[in-house]
């Protein structure tokens, strides 16, 4: 017997044409209640309309609840036969809540389908036990005034744009409050972490000649907040990689070494996991076969990357509220789903990779695809940048040597970074290799 009614644990679609609308309402029966039934073939009234079933369909149906369900769940499919006509039962059970359908978490309330409020969320990965929860809620002394405003709105705008947030900015505090970032005027942690305009976390960055990391070809440290440190490591990293340039049509395409997507991935996860405690500080190491990006703060319950991206287990969220909050502006997708893409970009591009904890911290490793010098030689027009050809024949015309970076500030006109950027990356593509201490050497052409 089929029920009359839907309720908070039986959803009625019309056909699989519905399929998708079918998946939602599964989530948000299965983070409320832990079970659901939804029948294909019934209208929403409960009358028996009946399904065309083909080979496939119900191959389909499953297919789509393991591609799209995280983290993965028990479903149990079957046809039934009500009133000489068929219908399509999929009965699920899961307690790894919370679940999302294609990249959204959902409730359910009476017979309709919501979007999860962020402090339910929340709750429920903190209810993992696994979490710095307590860490970011701790009342801070800072407040509103403390706040990048103009950073706030870019986020508001974006996550407005993504649908994931309903909100007309009013001003700081409002908006604050509404992200549950702000409590009777004062800054939470996670609040003053991700908007602060105080430069609260840490990064260092540090590029070596060798991969033994004796010799530093440059050295640097940034403060910022989350949103900074973030698109500051992105910056740091793609300006430091090499890539594989060619001419397609009557344009220039350039390919990165490793791909950019599968960085950003890493990068964001080492933010959102990391251990935000006073001291503590993120790293990004490059050297010529790797680049290693670490958070402090271990994986969560010492699990394999490769457990979280099968969908085995769900995600466990370190820092819920800010990872939450990167959530909301598509910062991130559903939890949990990250590593699974990073895995899928290496594997496509034949990329090694290498992670794991340390005991204090979380490392990943990406190796890199360097270009051979033959290579380099034969597209030497399509691996070296204009200003880089110049850099390179000023030295050359010095006798194949440069003493300082002030040398070349003053002939070209150009930024001591500027400079210093554009040495790194003709090291890294073998033009010039850096001799002596990092006080008393100089830069010299090899080739």
């Amino acid at each position: 017997m089929i029920s009359k009614h839907e309720s908070e644990t039986i959803e009625f679609k019309k056909t699989i044409s519905e399929l998708k609308e079918g998946i939602i309402s599964l989530t948000s029966m299965l983070n409320k209640h832990g079970e659901g039934v939804l029948y294909f073939g019934v209208k929403n009234d409960g009358t028996i309309f009946g399904q065309e079933i083909g080979t496939l369909t119900l191959t389909k149906v499953a297919n789509e609840i393991k591609n799209h369900i995280k983290p993965l769940i028990f479903s149990k499919i079957e046809t039934i036969i009500v009133d000489e006509k068929s219908i399509i039962k999929v009965s699920v059970v899961g307690t790894d809540t919370p679940y999302s359908a294609y990249g959204r978490y959902y409730k359910r309330v009476d017979d309709q389908d919501l979007d999860m409020p962020q402090n339910e969320l929340e709750e429920a990965f903190v209810n993992k036990n696994i979490t710095y929860s307590k860490r970011e809620n701790i009342i801070t002394k800072y407040k509103s005034s403390d706040v990048n405003e103009n950073q706030l709105v870019e986020y508001i705008n974006k996550a407005n744009e993504v649908n994931r947030l309903n909100y007309r900015y009013v001003d700081v505090d409002d908006a604050l409050t509404k992200l549950n970032l702000l409590e009777n005027g004062h800054l939470n942690n996670a609040g003053y972490y991700l908007f602060s305009n105080n430069k609260p976390l840490l990064v260092k960055f540090a590029i070596f000649a060798t991969d033994d990391r004796l010799t530093f070809i440059d050295n640097k440290h940034f403060e910022g907040n989350i949103f900074e440190c973030i698109q500051e490591s992105l910056k740091y990293i793609s300006s430091n990689i090499h890539y594989h340039a060619k001419i397609v049509g009557f344009e220039r395409v350039e390919t990165p070494e490793i791909p950019l997507e599968a960085i950003r991935e890493i990068v964001i996860n080492s933010f959102v996991h990391m251990r935000v405690t006073p001291g503590e500080y993120n790293e990004i190491i490059i050297t010529p076969k790797r680049i290693r990006i670490y958070n402090p703060g271990t994986i969560a319950l010492n699990k394999s990357p490769i457990d979280f991206a099968n969908g085995t287990i769900g995600s466990k969220i370190r820092n819920p509220l800010i990872g939450l909050t990167l959530y909301k502006n598509k910062s991130i997708e559903a939890f949990g789903t990250g590593f699974k893409r990073v895995f899928e970009l290496c594997k496509k591009e034949s990329i090694k990779y290498d992670y794991g904890n340390d005991g204090i911290g979380f490392y990943f490793e990406f190796y890199r695809n360097n270009i051979s010098n033959d290579t380099i030689n034969d597209t030497i027009n399509d691996t070296i940048k204009t200003f880089e050809k110049n850099l390179l024949e000023f030295i050359r015309k010095n006798k194949g040597i440069l003493n300082s970076i002030s040398e070349a500030m003053s002939y070209f006109n150009k930024s001591r970074i500027t400079i210093q950027r554009t040495l790194t990356t003709l090291i890294q593509k073998g033009y010039i290799v850096r001799v002596g201490s990092n006080k008393n050497g100089y830069w010299k052409v090899v080739k």
